[in-house]
């Protein structure tokens, strides 16, 4: 009878434990999926702000910069802008916006190596298409 007794409550102990991991899963994707659209939509708002703000040269400058070299910032790309990457399917895409949740923002690109999934080769396959702005 004690055996059972006991057998019970760590059954019940893992499944309590199953559902906050579980609560805690369903929270990050959520925050994930918030996370991943609004940036992707204010991107194209904060340049026409930007130049009543900033000057003409200093604008111009940047635009050069950034659009020739860069096709996606991995701060703002949302699920299916990184899927669109050579080499990256959606568990990889899920994989990054999931670290940069964890880290907060991307500073450079060669923190992609740090994502499960991505190596060297791996990156090399995109690199010149990514940029962190």
């Amino acid at each position: 009878m004690l055996i059972l007794t006991c057998a019970l409550c760590a059954s019940l102990t893992m499944l309590v434990q199953q559902a906050t991991h579980y609560a805690q899963l369903q929270s990050t994707q959520a925050m994930t999926r918030q996370a991943s659209y609004p940036p992707s939509d204010t991107t194209s708002s904060p340049p026409a702000s930007a130049s009543s703000t900033q000057s003409d040269t200093a604008q111009s400058e940047s635009q050069d910069s950034g659009s020739d070299q860069c096709l996606l910032d991995l701060n703002t790309a949302s699920l299916e802008e990184l899927q669109t990457l050579k080499g990256v399917g959606p568990v990889t895409a899920q994989r990054i916006l999931d670290y940069r949740m964890q880290v907060g923002r991307f500073d450079d690109v060669n923190q992609l190596m740090e994502v499960k999934g991505i190596g060297s080769k791996t990156l090399a396959k995109f690199r010149d298409q990514v940029c962190v702005r």
